[in-house]
């Protein structure tokens, strides 16, 4: 698909999709950490806490993503926007590690949900097409370039109310994205189903779906982007969760927390740009790898540095690869499975991540109760950092994928 086919797309339509991934998480990643906290948890409490934001979408990407094959991205991602509006402002309302647990568990879905949409509205009209991939991607990373410093200087100026303040804000913009979405987005296959009656038996799991969508490991390229993304996602927890507290036990604000999150989403801008030339001359899988062993070296580092411009520096960096290899995970499986699979193939690939997300944040939060904070950040990541280099080693994927 050439970029003159991306343009006949209408220019509404665009938009939305742009603002679909701009808008998909409203940096509660930054927020919740900090409101959890500021409630004084154990390390494990913590850790639980932060791992609930991954255990729904674990169980249920895959059946969101087969939904948004059957019944149009569009419903069920403005079925989640609407709760989005809800769950920000019972945070503040209900101050206790055990709400926040149950609320960071509907957190957690609501965002997965947001970018499964995005990304398989991407593969549904354009087949992963590089010129609106980027674009998309990029809208993305910006989101999360500018809402952490907002979240930052929100928290520190008017408290919680301030930091979920702004995560509001990013919901309503993005049910209005939602909204701007033709009823049969997605081509072909939604066409059939964007005015379809919801009935009990579509929203409920079916294990024939799930069955179908782990099929797609059998792909080998699909699989390859798997093992990448599950790799990649594993520094993504770290960085979220004990970077953050790491950040706390060294004195930082979070004005400054904010910044340095905003300037690796930056870099992650600038990496995303680049993508497409170092693709071409790389090869789309070799550098996809690459970033997932820079990635894990990048967080494995962390207790070297405990200053703020040190953190700063290598947060860009880990960043910039993040950024370079986002784009590709989307467009890899999308040039590999067949159109009515796209958003089972998204989910899929998050329901993988989520798996991570939920269980590495209390593991290493035990790791940290019996070693300590900074010698968890050598034990945890050094171990994924080496278990990926071998990984890659035996594997030897090809360097691109196939024309």
């Amino acid at each position: 698909m050439t970029e003159g086919t991306a343009r006949a797309i209408p220019f509404r339509t665009r938009l939305a999709l742009y603002g679909s991934g701009l808008f998909a998480d409203g940096a509660t990643n930054v927020v919740v950490p900090l409101w959890v906290l500021s409630l004084d948890p154990s390390p494990f409490a913590f850790g639980i806490v932060i791992g609930a934001r991954a255990c729904l979408p674990f169980l249920l990407s895959i059946h969101g993503g087969v939904l948004m094959d059957r019944l149009g991205a569009r419903r069920i991602m403005l079925f989640f926007a609407t709760i989005g509006l809800i769950v920000p402002v019972l945070f503040p309302l209900l101050p206790w590690v055990w709400v926040a647990a149950i609320l960071n568990l509907l957190m957690g879905l609501i965002s997965t949900m947001n970018w499964v949409g995005a990304q398989t509205l991407v593969g549904q009209m354009l087949r992963g097409d590089p010129a609106l991939t980027w674009r998309m991607t990029f809208g993305n990373r910006f989101g999360h370039f500018i809402c952490p410093m907002l979240v930052g200087a929100g928290w520190d100026g008017f408290g919680p109310w301030g930091g979920f303040g702004v995560t509001i804000i990013w919901a309503v913009a993005f049910m209005a994205v939602a909204l701007m979405l033709p009823r049969q987005a997605g081509g072909r296959v939604q066409a059939a189903t964007a005015t379809a009656r919801l009935t009990l038996r579509d929203v409920l799991p079916r294990y024939e779906d799930y069955a179908k969508a782990f099929a797609l490991l059998g792909i080998p390229l699909v699989a390859v982007v798997a093992a990448g993304s599950v790799l990649n996602i594993s520094a993504g927890a770290i960085q979220v969760s004990f970077f953050i507290a790491y950040m706390k036990e060294i004195g930082l604000t979070g004005t400054l927390i904010g910044i340095i999150f905003a300037g690796m989403n930056l870099s992650g801008l600038a990496g995303t740009a680049a993508v497409t030339p170092m693709a071409r001359k790389l090869g789309d899988v070799r550098l996809l790898n690459g970033t997932v062993v820079a990635a894990l070296a990048a967080i494995t580092v962390t207790p070297m540095l405990g200053a703020f411009g040190p953190l700063l520096l290598v947060s860009v960096l880990r960043g910039y690869v993040q950024g370079a290899g986002q784009p590709l995970m989307i467009m890899i499986p999308s040039k590999m499975v067949p159109p009515g699979a796209q958003g089972a193939a998204v989910g899929l690939r998050i329901s993988l991540n989520r798996f991570v997300q939920t269980v590495l944040p209390p593991m290493m939060g035990g790791v940290v109760s019996l070693v300590g904070l900074e010698m968890s950040f050598y034990l945890v990541g050094g171990s994924l950092f080496l278990f990926t280099c071998i990984l890659w080693a035996v594997v030897r994927p090809p360097s691109r994928t196939p024309n």
